[in-house]
């Protein structure tokens, strides 16, 4: 099967991150998996990384510690911006279209008649498959939803990770703090160090009650941030300074998470090259143009402090598109504070919320407002200081026609 008729057949699988839903038993995925010879429990390393907020953030500045250590890394994460093919990667470049079609076409010729897969589990099946062939040394898993059903969670990680937790997809993960812990901390495995950091105070006793009954050791980190600019984010933990080549306080907390990974596995956290797409990235200097994958308050808030301590005294305009159950009300309370202009588009996708929705709260909220048809708009209104936000299919359908590349 050519790659074409890869992507046709596995667009043709349930996808929820396109529509609404979700998988509510992980056996089946087993099932499949055992088709394919169990790879999952041939890795040599794996890494699992959960959580809320940061997490994607997280798996690329562990994923580049090792490979400037001199260790051939693979990398799954989600969702991708351009290409599909970044969601497989092997030392930051993506899986080549040969390789996809032929992991891709191992998994479904096990997809005999009354077995079933998802979208998602047939891509992480084929990370599977792609790093054991590729013979990597370590294997960094972004975990998509939740933790405890979540496909990534077959493997047997070396270390794992819980990110910061708030709320989000409570209609899937439960109305708590301490109920999304709960899921979230279904990844912890027997002997497996989990890491958390300490502004999980809330849910602390979830995850280490957990661990506890998984036989695994909770380590919880500090960090302290000393300076945020244009130049990076400086922090420090463990009594040792690092300095990150990335924008936004809140990426101190995931650089010191990550340290702490590297601290497990005998490795130097050398983060030098790091690059995390659709997170505080600039694409344009002057005017400024800046893409962030913000979706929900926790994030938009971190956003707006780190645009106030990078760029004081700027005002912005924003581009925004949300995913339908999003609470926008919030996140555009927060913008207010730095926003001149706030245009609303949505993105191409059923899951996208209709814009007049969110516009007649943006009206009422700031009155300076106005509604794009679609993505393609967006052209016409980054003149100033642009931030686009609300959405990573947002971003990466507006970096399809900034770089004019992609599949």
């Amino acid at each position: 099967m050519n790659y074409h008729g890869v992507l046709l057949r596995l667009h043709r699988l349930a996808n929820y991150e396109r529509k609404k839903g979700f998988v509510k038993d992980i056996g089946r995925f087993r099932e499949l998996l055992r088709c394919l010879k169990d790879p999952h429990l041939r890795l040599k390393a794996p890494i699992l990384i959960a959580g809320t907020k940061g997490k994607g953030s997280v798996a690329h500045m562990v994923s580049r510690a090792l490979r400037n250590a001199g260790f051939k890394v693979g990398l799954n994460v989600s969702p991708h911006l351009l290409s599909i093919r970044e969601r497989i990667q092997i030392n930051g470049a993506p899986i080549s279209k040969e390789d996809f079609a032929d992991v891709l076409g191992k998994v479904f010729e096990v997809l005999r008649d009354g077995c079933e897969t998802t979208f998602f589990e047939a891509i992480t099946s084929a990370s599977f498959l792609y790093f054991l062939k590729e013979n990597t040394d370590y294997q960094v898993f972004e975990v998509g939803l939740g933790g405890r059903l979540d496909a990534t969670n077959v493997v047997l990680q070396r270390v794992g990770v819980i990110t910061r937790i708030h709320y989000d997809h409570t209609s899937i993960l439960g109305d708590t703090l301490e109920q999304i812990a709960e899921e979230k901390a279904g990844i912890i495995k027997s002997g497996s160090p989990v890491i958390t950091p300490e502004s999980n105070v809330k849910v602390l006793d979830v995850i280490s009650k957990k661990a506890k009954e998984r036989g695994s050791k909770v380590i919880v980190v500090k960090h302290r941030v000393l300076e945020v600019s244009r130049r990076g984010t400086t922090f420090e933990t463990d009594g040792r300074i690092f300095t990150l080549p990335l924008l936004g306080r809140f990426q101190a907390e995931n650089g010191a998470l990550a340290y702490h990974v590297l601290k497990i596995l005998g490795v130097e956290f050398d983060p030098s090259g790091v690059v995390v797409p659709g997170r505080m990235q600039v694409l344009r200097d002057s005017p400024l143009l800046l893409v962030d994958g913000a979706h929900n308050p926790v994030s938009s808030r971190m956003l707006v402090e780190s645009l106030k301590r990078i760029f004081p005294r700027t005002r912005f305009n924003f581009v925004l598109a949300f995913s339908r159950g999003k609470d926008y009300h919030t996140f555009l309370k927060d913008l207010i504070e730095v926003a001149d202009w706030i245009f609303i588009t949505r993105y191409p996708w059923r899951r996208s919320e209709e814009a007049e929705n969110v516009a007649r709260v943006c009206y009422t909220l700031h009155g300076r407002c106005s509604v794009l048809s679609d993505v393609s708009a967006i052209q016409n209104v980054i003149h100033g200081n642009t931030v686009i936000t609300g959405s990573l299919y947002l971003l990466g359908n507006f970096l399809k026609w900034w770089w004019s590349d992609g599949d």
